[in-house]
């Protein structure tokens, strides 16, 4: 039921629209309203009690919640977060209820989203929901548009999609067990009550999912049944008559016009399946391999990492200080939305690390170099869609008062960046009681065996050794070349070395991460990470003095007034990065490439993928590769998009987002552009 892009060449320049904001005020009962709507959040006389009587008991939660099996998972989505009261009420009952394993997954769509501010000041009459108001406002998003990803607890997953409902949901890609249908009411916000709502309400039910609304109103009735659910009435809250409930049970007769999205310009993927068998083989224990072994154990699998060298994180992966950044924009791409959201998740994580992993969350500065640079500076300052919320444009003296330290320009300030030290991070990520961590283990050959599970042949100082699982995750970088099912995938080394420098008194005051085409990172053991060189197609490591001349040179023509270019060098680390020709992660299943050949080679164009046949995928091979230089912020939400992907949960990215990560993206456009 989900959906790969075969339009993955279109790029936007559109600007990032600014989240529209709530007009809201408090009255002198303390009950949120809104102006536009001239309508209540929730009702006046007990907002909490609303929900349990509408939402929770119209699904009939508490029940299900706890017949739920052992590591399952439930969905509940929402239409119109407001204050979060019933997010925050359902993840309290789930806690009461549902086996200690479960997962729970609980997705919003919010047109108006309101301030953190906002959000507690109309919370403030339950105190026995405090904490986790605090916790929900501690990872509360940037406001703007698309999806955010929070993790309110280790089972308990927050997806909020901030736009328009007729946009966000068509975006959504999920198996929705429960929908709260909520908002404001339907004669005062008409906009959201309309047909497409109800469409994409049926696309993403199954069987067994339910709905409840506080409204009675005929069109919403209406509505909900033509797209397939069976609705009763019963008593409303309070002051209301009636309200509705119900369950889907699917189109009777022929499909109508309009009613299911267009496959056009998309390419089908495998459906969303609750897997029987919990177990996985990754390949790789660098930042990649360890992330994703890391998030299915989570889930109650268990986890063979098999990694070739004698240590992990002994590629890219093992720089003693690594910064954790994006290059930002203004451009509302499914590039920009990717790195908005991983940016997002990689700075609450970096935030909760254990102090066995080194790291500091300090903030971090991107420079304005000129060039290239100050183009995108320029749209920055006349639209920033992040200030207040995820960056903000500083002037030069500024900038400098942030980094403790004298700046020769203006720069883009992070306060949520740092720097963290990789090695650490791969392993408190390997320490999972359900990860078993194979060193000196290096994947020669991938077979597929006829039960569906797939063999791992493999190296060891000992002889072959064989491996058998129903899933495996190549999280090999450019390794996955040598493999014959992972060889069409256009991967590139890029060599780069980091050059570690004694700290000097000017140094010793340096207190952000300062980066350009390079990043220096204040001072751990008594010395700075400085680096990294670039060279493409470089595919063994290599140390070279004259790297280290490089990037002090760099460094110093950067940041005059700060290192002399003379300064000590205490130690370099030289590895590979691995990329994709367009920048971008690699993160997905895989195709059979023969196959998917043959059976497309001709008459394969954007518009034509409704009448095509499914691609033939490599059921239970993944990937998740090509992060470059940015993998710290990037693979934390790659894999744990991938996690969900793989255990049958909702996908938390935008399915525009996810077709932009298809690792066969590029054998798509080969295609279509005729190319063999």
């Amino acid at each position: 039921m989900t959906n790969l892009s075969a339009d993955l060449d279109a790029r936007s320049e559109v600007d990032k629209p600014a989240m529209q904001r709530p007009d809201l005020v408090f009255t002198d009962t303390g009950s949120p309203r809104s102006t536009h709507f001239d309508d209540f959040y929730f009702s006046t006389d007990n907002g909490y009690a609303e929900t349990d009587y509408v939402f929770l008991q119209g699904n009939g939660l508490a029940q299900r919640f706890a017949q739920l099996a052992e590591h399952s998972h439930f969905t509940v989505a929402e239409t119109g977060f407001g204050t979060g009261l019933s997010a925050l009420a359902t993840w309290e009952l789930f806690e009461q209820t549902a086996p200690a394993t479960a997962r729970l997954t609980y997705i919003s769509t919010e047109r108006y989203p309101l301030s953190k501010n906002q959000i507690q000041q109309a919370l403030a009459a339950w105190p026995s929901l405090s904490w986790r108001v605090d916790r929900l406002v501690a990872d509360y998003p940037p406001r703007v548009p698309g999806f955010h990803f929070l993790e309110l607890n280790d089972r308990v997953d927050l997806l909020l999609l901030f736009g328009d409902v007729n946009d966000t949901l068509s975006d959504l890609n999920a198996l929705v067990d429960a929908w709260f249908l909520d908002g404001f009411t339907p004669c005062r916000n008409p906009d959201m009550w309309q047909p497409p709502l109800y469409q994409a309400m049926a696309r993403l039910s199954h069987a067994d999912t339910t709905v409840a609304t506080f409204t009675s109103a005929s069109q919403v009735r209406n509505g909900l049944q033509g797209a397939g659910f069976v609705i009763t009435r019963k008593p409303g809250f309070g002051k209301k008559r009636e309200m509705l409930y119900g369950r889907f049970v699917g189109i009777q007769g022929p499909p109508r016009p309009g009613l299911w999205p267009q496959n056009e310009w998309h390419w089908p993927t495998p459906s969303s399946t609750r897997p029987e068998s919990r177990a996985a083989i990754v390949i790789g224990a660098g930042l990649a391999g360890a992330h994703t072994a890391w998030e299915l154990a989570r889930r109650g699998w268990q986890v063979t990492v098999l990694e070739q060298a004698a240590d992990a994180a002994a590629g890219a992966s093992g720089n003693p200080q690594g910064a954790i950044y994006a290059r930002l924009s203004h451009d509302d791409t499914p590039v920009n939305r990717f790195y908005t959201q991983a940016l997002h998740l990689a700075q609450r994580r970096l935030a909760k690390l254990p102090d066995t992993v080194p790291h500091q969350q300090c903030g971090l500065l991107q420079l304005n170099q000129g060039n290239k640079e100050a183009r995108r500076f320029g749209h920055l300052h006349q639209h920033n869609p992040f200030a207040g919320e995820l960056a903000d444009c500083l002037n030069q003296a500024q900038a400098s008062d942030q980094a403790g330290v004298p700046l020769p320009c203006e720069a883009l300030f992070f306060p949520g960046g740092g720097w963290v030290q990789p090695p650490a991070l791969v392993a408190d990520r390997l320490t999972h009681p359900g990860i078993q961590l194979m060193l000196n283990h290096r994947a020669t050959a991938l077979n597929r065996l006829d039960d569906g599970q797939w063999q791992v042949q493999a190296e060891t100082p000992e002889g072959l050794q064989t491996l058998i699982a129903p899933q495996v995750i190549l999280c090999n970088a450019w390794n996955a070349r040598h493999l014959a099912h992972s060889q069409y995938l256009p991967l590139k080394p890029i060599g780069g070395q980091v050059t570690r420098i004694e700290s000097t008194p000017a140094l010793a005051r340096l207190q952000a991460v300062i980066c350009s085409d390079r990043y220096l990172v204040p001072a751990f053991d008594g010395a700075h990470s400085l680096g990294a060189s670039f060279h493409v197609g470089q595919t063994e490591p290599c140390l070279s003095k004259q790297d280290d001349i490089d990037n002090l040179n760099n460094a110093h023509q950067r940041l005059p007034d700060l290192l002399s270019g003379y300064e000590a060098v205490r130690d370099a680390r030289a590895g590979q990065r691995c990329a994709s020709p367009d920048f971008f992660p690699q993160v997905g299943p895989l195709l059979d490439a023969e196959r998917f050949i043959e059976t497309y080679q001709t008459g394969l164009t954007k518009r034509l993928t409704a009448r095509l046949p499914q691609p033939p995928y490599q059921s239970g091979l993944w990937v998740n590769l090509a992060h470059g230089s940015k993998g710290l912020c990037s693979i934390p939400l790659a894999s744990r998009a991938l996690a969900a992907w793989i255990n049958g949960e909702p996908l938390p990215l935008a399915q525009s987002v996810a077709n932009h990560l298809n690792p066969n993206r590029f054998i798509i456009r080969q295609l279509i552009r005729g190319q063999r």
